[in-house]
């Protein structure tokens, strides 16, 4: 064991020391704490220990209540407040690093939940036992229950629990206005329907809806199995109220990587027309479903490549919310060329967003930037950007 005192937090959430000048990553290890350190990894460069035994710990230090250790919930033992203080200060050094973007980012809109707010979780299964893997390895965290998973993904998993999981590998479970569980493998699901509206096995519907339905700001949406859905409804209501701020009011808006229609639909309030691209088919079909279910006719859903299918469209305002890879080149290219007055692009990975905001940057002003705790106590935030046409 080493003696090892924490200097900072890494981009992940893991605390940073060093043992004889080498750098260690140690997860669950706080600023200025002081601890016995195992070493688990050790490369050329670098190396991952474990905290065994405290030593000095950090007036920020809190009880979360979570039981398992390196899941995913990195700054668990970090007061909330600290949290949010820390994601503000990484999206700034990030934006400063890679996007060349000197921004002081006085606030970030909090989780009005903290606990119980996941609307969906992705369920592991190994020798029959369910949890999550350990973070960076294929190691099962066996869980009873989760913090920071909704009241109604807790009691599946504790249905879940006494169930023989040894022919399933992986569960999904949606709580949206109605709860969706999707099997991969097999299980017996008869204790499962008094709690469930669907359920999937091998991607086949065994029991109840094919979509279920939620609601953001006044309107309805439906979810398929395979559909993107923000994963906490109180802070995405938040997150979309900014964007019809950034937007404001103009005549056409594209809704790029537009899932199952979201904020294309709620932008057809302050756009004359709106087109929505998106790739999944079965999102696309759930958009245009949306459409109809809420009465709206000034938009448009083109499923395919938004990547390629922006080139040579026209329109006032362009809304990205790529996945945590961002966007290609081709597609940058192919958003300069609409020239649109104001581009919001809406982000989970601070890192693409600044290499892209980089490259829009000879056309774009930066203007603007908000933060939203979408996933409160792991490293993760949401943010929107505002850029302006020069």
């Amino acid at each position: 064991m080493h003696l090892v005192k924490c200097e900072r937090l890494d981009d992940f959430g893991r605390g940073i020391g060093k043992i004889d000048g080498k750098i260690i990553f140690i997860p669950d290890f706080l600023p200025n704490e002081e601890a016995y350190v195992n070493i688990l990894v050790n490369k050329n460069k670098y190396m991952i220990g474990e905290v065994i035994e405290l030593k000095k710990t950090s007036d920020d230090r809190c009880k979360f209540g979570c039981e398992y250790n390196n899941c995913g919930c990195a700054l668990k033992n970090l007061n909330y407040e600290k949290t949010l203080e820390y994601k503000k200060e990484k999206v700034g050094n990030i934006l400063k690093r890679f996007g060349g973007v000197d921004t002081n980012i006085s606030s970030i809109v909090s989780s009005p939940n903290i606990y119980n707010y996941r609307n969906k979780v992705t369920l592991k299964v190994k020798d029959g036992k369910i949890g999550y893997f350990k973070n960076g390895t294929g190691q099962l965290i066996e869980i009873n229950r989760c913090n920071i998973a909704s009241d109604k993904i807790n009691k599946i998993i504790s249905i879940l629990k006494k169930e023989d999981l040894s022919s399933a590998k992986e569960i999904i479970i949606k709580d949206m206005d109605e709860v969706m569980v999707i099997i991969d493998g097999f299980i017996d699901i008869n204790s499962l329907k008094k709690y469930s509206d669907s359920i999937f096995l091998n991607n086949k519907l065994a029991f109840g809806k094919n979509k279920i339905s939620n609601h953001i700001l006044d309107y309805k949406f439906l979810v398929s199995k395979d559909a993107f859905f923000q994963i906490n409804n109180e802070v995405t209501n938040l997150l979309y109220s900014k964007v019809l701020e950034y937007a404001g009011d103009g005549d056409i808006a594209l809704d790029l990587y537009s899932g199952t229609g979201t904020i294309g639909i709620i932008l057809s309030k302050k756009y004359k027309k709106v087109i929505s691209v998106e790739i999944n088919k079965e999102a696309v079909e759930c958009a245009r479903e949306n459409k109809k279910i809420n009465n709206i006719s000034n938009i448009e859903f083109k499923c395919g490549d938004a990547n390629v299918l922006v080139n040579n469209m026209k329109a006032d305002l362009i809304v990205v919310d790529p996945a945590r890879s961002g966007l290609s080149l081709d597609g940058i290219k192919n958003i300069i060329n609409v020239r649109p007055k104001k581009i919001i692009y809406i982000s989970c990975n601070p890192i693409t967003l600044a290499r892209d905001v980089k490259m829009l940057k000879e056309f774009y002003n930066f203007k603007d930037i908000t933060l939203f705790d979408m996933f409160p106590w792991t490293y993760h935030v949401e943010a929107i950007t505002l850029l302006e046409r020069k």
